[in-house]
């Protein structure tokens, strides 16, 4: 599995937490894993399992999920800019993940609703000095995508 951090044309903020799509047909996802013994996933990905204390297989999951909480930030770090939506993602291979939902989704009363069809998106998060994007994983509602699961 390949996070894309090899590419010269942007920087991902978390090393080796997604696989960012490199052409036609190829889908986003999260790299999480999953241990050999109990069979637990977790996300982000460990060596280790804790609860099967064996080693674990890095796995893809988190294309899809289901909202489970969310805020709103209305004061953001440096580089981030306010308001945006901050939320955790239930997938359905287990984790619970926490992310920030898109930038295409208006941060507004009423638009995110807890139990939303969710989906994966990679989006810039911010700009290195010399102007290339960094990259992080994202949920956006699926019905933006004209999904209807």
């Amino acid at each position: 599995m390949s996070d894309g951090s090899d590419k010269k044309d942007y920087e991902v903020l978390i090393p080796g937490a997604f696989h960012v799509p490199s052409g036609a047909g190829d889908e986003p996802y999260l790299i999480g894993s999953r241990c050999e013994k109990c069979g637990a996933t977790v996300f982000p990905r460990m060596p280790v399992c804790p609860r099967g204390h064996r080693s674990m297989n890095d796995v893809a999951l988190g294309r899809h999920g289901t909202l489970f909480s969310f805020t709103i930030s209305f004061v953001g770090v440096e580089g981030f800019d306010a308001p945006y939506y901050q939320a955790f993602v239930v997938t359905p291979e287990g984790p619970r993940v926490f992310a920030l939902i898109s930038r295409d989704v208006p941060v507004e009363n009423g638009v995110l609703e807890d139990g939303m069809d969710m989906d994966l998106v990679i989006e810039a998060v911010r700009a290195t000095p010399d102007g290339r994007p960094v990259l992080t994983y994202k949920y956006r509602p699926a019905t933006m995508a004209g999904e209807s699961r």
